[in-house]
């Protein structure tokens, strides 16, 4: 098998399939990677088990992280599947084939209570150009969803004007797998927030039913949110980018440290697992630290 000549043929499927310019070149530079191995090792044959696991391990030997290694495995995977299913070759060498590849489990990171206030009074202050205050109010509402819903950056981008109900303070959200959510927003201040900038967007008469708008009146992408709360926290001197994951990290917590039951975190997130969502009870420890300090356990008890 000319592993090359796969290997263009698959991009060029890849390409057809309207993959993005960054999922091709990650594909691109994974398949690189694996043909370079190929060479120095000699291998005739370039899809075997063998010779997959073999790559695997050189691939550790260079202390690559294990979330990298995942992503090429994942890349050679996806590209035996397609010669599989284009009849190239009978069977997947991955049938039967599992590595064990260890992703560290990473903790999330909250937003600290001062830098929150401090982004919330940047995103209030007005732009310095008039123009610019569409963008700024799509932010403002962005940052206060995120925050107070905990929903994810691209469901927040999804949501339209009809999936709202400013009566009942219920946000209809589509999640991962198209499963369907509602999340809550029962603050009369964010209430207030939301009925005032469907006001300010209908004004703008954008082309779109999302509700979020840029101040061209089209679609506020995941991206287009990322990169201008980036910009806002650097212009509010916080000393670290606030993301959007961080801001649903931190509504999680909230609920969680004001003792809402996790099994309702859960469903308010969207996690399909309880697992997934008891990773962020490690955030309610400095509360409780707090609390047992408070509380001066064992006061009375000891001699001295």
């Amino acid at each position: 098998m000319d592993f090359d000549a796969v290997k263009r043929d698959f991009l060029d499927h890849c390409r057809g399939k309207g993959l993005s310019p960054h999922s091709l070149k990650a594909y691109r530079q994974d398949l690189a990677d694996y043909a370079g191995w190929l060479a120095r090792e000699g291998t005739a044959e370039p899809l075997t088990r063998d010779a997959i696991a073999g790559w695997v391990l050189a691939l550790q030997d260079r202390a690559l992280a294990p979330a990298s290694i995942k992503r090429r495995v994942a890349c050679l995977k996806v590209l035996c599947r397609w010669l599989e299913e284009e009849g190239r070759i009978e069977t997947s060498p991955f049938h039967r084939l599992r590595f064990d590849i260890r992703l560290p489990r990473r903790l999330p990171r909250n937003v600290r209570r001062d830098d929150l206030r401090t982004l919330f009074a940047a995103a209030i202050r007005p732009p310095a150009h008039a123009a610019s205050r569409m963008a700024r109010e799509t932010l403002h509402l962005a940052i206060e969803l995120m925050f107070t819903t905990g929903v994810r950056v691209g469901e927040l981008c999804a949501i339209r004007v009809d999936d709202i109900d400013l009566g009942e303070g219920v946000i209809r959200i589509r999640g991962k797998g198209n499963r369907e959510r509602r999340v809550f927003f029962v603050d009369d201040a964010v209430r207030a927030h939301v009925r005032s900038y469907l006001k300010r967007r209908a004004a703008t008469r954008p082309a779109t039913e999302r509700l979020l708008v840029t101040r061209e009146g089209t679609p506020a992408t995941p991206d287009y949110i990322r990169r201008h709360l980036k910009a806002l926290t650097e212009a509010a001197g916080l000393p670290i980018p606030i993301t959007p994951h961080m801001l649903r990290h931190s509504a999680a917590t909230e609920l969680l440290d004001n003792g809402v039951d996790i099994r309702f975190v859960q469903k308010l997130l969207g996690h399909s697992s309880i697992s997934t969502t008891e990773i962020y009870t490690h955030v309610s420890d400095t509360s409780l630290k707090h609390a047992i300090q408070s509380a001066k356990a064992g006061k009375g008890v000891r001699g001295g």
